[in-house]
């Protein structure tokens, strides 16, 4: 791939992205990172991006030409308390859809999302073991005396109210999980699902790893718009329970990927789609 290649690449990713890894660049143009780094360089002299630890952002002046640039999320998530509190009805409508997928002796495991933490807050008290990195959902269990709650250690964050690092990924290997229940940052519409950092994506990539089946709880809110880190395609997916899916181009790709679409919004078509795989 000639330089001029390269570097027009790194722009489409920058502007659908806002910004670039040179890990991921390495991998998308198949060349060495110190080529990358070059390249990086070069486009910053041109003053069309702007380089950061590990990556790239667009150049401020360029920022307006970014799709969605509204949309596009800070390096860091807003604290955990505060999210608690945003699209508080869409993520109680998917937490009841996806107790459907919950059986008494099942062993799951529940990310640190504010979705998840609201999954926690509706389960019934019967025989479940449940393994999580959270915090706060620790906290809602323990009074549920019939759930076997066991907490993924690690380096604690007070900002997302959750332990993470190589630590909490450990334990995982011990168990067997029959599910996970998670959310992300996004869902692009390059097939990819994204966090907000990458410590958080190769943790959520350790837990799918580690589990039998992958329940993605996600609102409508956070379909096809930027964020950082990838986690995994949507095709390593089963299920994908949301308040609402209106775009039909993006509902026919996840269909084409085998992913089983739980739209809240049709609940008939959601049962059946239950009936069909659970039974």
């Amino acid at each position: 791939m000639l330089p001029i290649e390269r570097q027009r690449h790194i722009m489409e990713e920058l502007n659908l992205h806002g910004r670039v890894l040179v890990g991921e660049l390495v991998k998308l143009c198949r060349v060495s990172q110190e080529t990358i780094r070059r390249d990086l360089s070069h486009l910053e002299k041109k003053g069309l991006l702007q380089r950061s630890h590990g990556g790239a952002v667009m150049a401020a002046r360029h920022q307006g030409n970014l799709p969605n640039k509204n949309n596009i999320q800070s390096e860091h998530e807003s604290p955990f308390r505060l999210r608690m509190n945003e699209n508080t009805q869409a993520k109680t409508i998917i937490a009841k859809r996806a107790l459907a997928f919950i059986s008494p002796g099942d062993c799951i495991l529940l990310d640190s999302s504010t979705t998840c933490w609201f999954l926690a807050r509706q389960l019934p008290d019967i025989e479940l073991t449940v393994l999580t990195n959270s915090l706060r959902i620790v906290q809602t269990l323990a009074v549920k005396g019939h759930i076997r709650t066991i907490c993924l250690g690690g380096e604690y964050s007070s900002h997302n109210e959750d332990f993470n690092g190589v630590v909490t990924a450990q334990p995982l290997k011990e168990f067997l999980i029959n599910k996970i229940f998670f959310s992300c940052s996004s869902l692009g519409n390059d097939g990819y699902l994204r966090a907000i950092n990458e410590n958080n994506a190769n943790l959520k990539q350790q837990m799918l790893m580690a589990s039998e089946r992958k329940y993605l709880l996600i609102d409508a809110g956070k379909f096809l718009r930027p964020s950082f880190a990838r986690i995994c395609h949507y095709r390593d997916v089963e299920f994908l329970v949301t308040d609402s899916l209106s775009n039909k181009e993006l509902k026919q790709e996840l269909a084409w990927n085998g992913v089983n679409i739980i739209d809240c919004s049709q609940r008939h078509n959601a049962v059946q789609l239950i009936n069909h795989h659970e039974i």
